[in-house]
């Protein structure tokens, strides 16, 4: 049952040491979505907001791996993320969106990023021993 998704998934593979989630669909296509771009496209509230205005610029993600891919109905996939982070649900369309669109969606996240002076690379805080 598709549940009004126009693709399924017929495979989900992550691929740890390249960091990438694997995703054959339905109609042949294969896209290979990174973690990091995964975890900054989450379409959760939280990150996404309740309208494009609310939506967070998500920074410091450029480690993050995938802890727990949980398979939610047959329409999505809940993702947890190593920092933590495990709100978002994915759903066959957002994710089919997220891999057609990926080139011009990572572009322009990392134009995002430049324009508010922001960086992929996590933050380190210097750690003051007494």
């Amino acid at each position: 049952m598709s549940f009004g998704s126009q693709f399924q998934p017929t495979q989900i593979r992550q691929i740890t040491k390249d960091r990438l989630l694997k995703i054959t669909w339905s109609n042949g296509e294969v896209f290979d979505y990174p973690m990091e771009y995964l975890r900054v496209m989450c379409p959760c509230a939280k990150c996404s907001g309740h309208t494009p205005d609310q939506a967070q610029l998500i920074d410091g993600k450029q480690d993050v791996t995938l802890q727990s891919i949980t398979p939610v109905g047959h329409y999505a996939v809940k993702l947890a993320f190593s920092d933590d982070h495990d709100s978002g649900l994915y759903s066959w369309d957002t994710l089919y969106e997220l891999g057609v669109r990926q080139n011009v969606l990572w572009q322009e996240y990392l134009e995002a990023l430049e324009k508010a002076g922001k960086r992929r690379k996590p933050s380190t805080i210097p750690i003051k021993v007494v």
